[in-house]
């Protein structure tokens, strides 16, 4: 009689300690659930830069051409593909840093003092019917993608391609102009590559190398008043890509080799 009463006591404890775990499991679910619901949105998105809205123009410019040389040098003699951090910056009309850029083997990072705001990946990937993605914007914590560079076929036509709302922002058209054309002729400009920023058929913004020699390893950016916080941010992540893969293509080759060496370890591990 009495080891049934103490069957009855022990299975109605475990029955009762069950319920406080699953009562506590499910707490934890639904605090989980509003803690990731308050944070998922913050992490799909870029934070707006405010500080973008003061200014029509920047430039994009290496900061240090001893720690190019020094990742150039070491792939030539070495063949190695990692290199310590390179640094760029992003200035206003009259030279002063605005933003902080700091590109390294697996990624490039814009920076407001200790804030980063975006990296930027580079994938050349193997081109298919929709194009070739040449880039990828992604949130500086989460490494999620933001936005990609997909360069479209047979085109010199730049999609911008959300991965939050599937929705296209604008699309970025290189163009050859006849005036950077003459002057290139006569070697006063360092180069005739102009990109422009199209949107329902209206040009938002566009980025060009700087002109002159004294600031041929630069590029200028510049928008109309009404362009948004968000094309400002894409404006300047595209400058970014573009100072690897144009303005210093050495770079875009050392991280392309980077890129697959990473791949064939990963492979063969």
């Amino acid at each position: 009689m009495e080891s049934n009463k103490n069957q009855v006591r022990r299975s109605s404890c475990n029955s009762t300690s069950n319920s406080r775990r699953q009562s506590l499991t499910a707490q934890l679910t639904r605090t989980a659930r509003r803690f990731s619901a308050a944070l998922a949105p913050q992490l799909i998105k870029l934070d707006p830069l405010p500080i973008l809205q003061n200014y029509e123009m920047l430039n994009i410019r290496l900061t240090n051409v001893t720690q190019l040389q020094a990742a150039i040098q070491r792939y030539i003699i070495k063949n190695g593909v990692s290199f310590s951090p390179i640094d760029f910056e992003v200035t206003d009309e009259n030279d002063m840093r605005v933003l902080r850029i700091s590109l390294h083997p697996e990624e490039m990072i814009l920076s407001e003092g200790t804030r980063k705001i975006l990296s930027i990946t580079f994938d050349d990937s193997d081109p298919d019917e929709c194009g070739t993605v040449i880039a990828t914007i992604k949130h500086p914590i989460s490494g999620m993608r933001i936005f990609e560079f997909l360069k479209l076929p047979s085109s010199n036509i730049i999609q911008i391609a959300s991965h939050v709302d599937q929705c296209d922002r604008c699309q970025i058209k290189l163009i050859s102009n006849s005036i950077f054309n003459s002057f290139t002729i006569c070697s006063c400009f360092f180069a005739r590559t102009k990109w422009e920023f199209i949107k329902e058929n209206k040009i938002y913004a566009f980025i060009r190398y700087n002109g002159t020699f004294f600031d041929e390893n630069s590029l200028r950016l510049e928008w109309v008043p009404q362009a948004d916080n968000e094309l400002r941010l894409i404006v300047i992540a595209f400058g970014m890509t573009q100072m690897v893969r144009d303005v210093f293509p050495s770079l875009s080759h050392i991280i392309n080799e980077y890129n697959q060496k990473k791949i064939g370890k990963f492979l063969y591990d």
